[in-house]
C-alpha cells in the first residue's frame, strides 16, 4: 500500500511508461526467483527467504505499475464518446482476468508444480513488458486530444481511409 502512494506521487514525475517498463520488468524477475526458490530442494535457510523477498518484492513492483497505472491510463487513452463505455469495459476484462487467475492458480499448481506454475506468470510479465515497450505511449503532460491524436495516428482501425485521388 506503501509504494501505490509512492507511484502516485512518481506517475507525474517520471511518467507512467516508464513506472509500467520497471514494474512489468521487475515482476517478470521475481516471478522468475520466486520460481527458482521453488524449484530448488528444501525451502529452508537463505533460499527462503529469497522466496519471501522476492514474493515481497513482486508485489512492491505491481504497486508502483500496473496497480495504480492501469486506472490511470484507461481514464486517459480513449476518446471522449466511448470514454465510460471503453473505461467499464476495461475494468469488467481487468477484475475477470484476476478472477480467472485466482481460479485458475492452485489447479495450475497442483498439475505442474509451484516453479512451473510462476514462471509461467512471469512470461505474461514478459509479454506485458514488451506490449508496453511496443504499443503503449507515454501520457504524461499531454492534453486528451494529443493523447486521442497519437493513438489515432498509430492505430491501423478508425484510420483514415481517404483516397488520394
Amino acid at each position: 500500500m506503501v509504494l501505490t502512494g509512492v507511484a502516485i506521487l512518481l506517475v507525474d514525475r517520471v511518467g507512467r511508461r516508464p513506472l509500467l517498463l520497471v514494474g512489468t520488468a521487475g515482476m517478470a524477475v521475481m516471478l522468475g526467483v520466486l520460481g527458482l526458490g521453488f524449484f530448488l530442494p528444501g525451502l529452508s535457510g537463505v533460499i527462503g527467504y529469497i522466496t519471501l523477498g522476492s514474493m515481497l518484492l513482486y508485489v512492491a513492483f505491481f504497486a508502483i505499475s500496473l496497480g495504480p497505472v492501469f486506472w490511470l491510463m484507461i481514464s486517459e487513452i480513449y476518446p471522449l464518446r466511448i470514454r465510460g463505455t471503453a473505461e467499464g469495459t476495461a475494468s469488467v476484462f481487468n477484475w475477470g482476468s484476476n478472477f480467472v487467475v485466482g481460479l485458475t492458480f492452485l489447479p495450475l499448481i497442483d498439475l505442474i508444480g509451484e516453479a512451473f506454475s510462476f514462471w509461467i506468470l512471469g512470461v505474461f510479465s514478459v509479454l506485458a513488458f514488451v506490449f508496453v515497450y511496443a504499443r503503449v505511449p507515454e501520457t504524461m503532460d499531454r492534453s486528451l486530444e494529443e493523447i486521442e491524436a497519437d493513438l489515432r495516428e498509430n492505430t491501423v482501425v478508425g484510420a483514415d481511409t481517404k483516397s488520394t485521388e
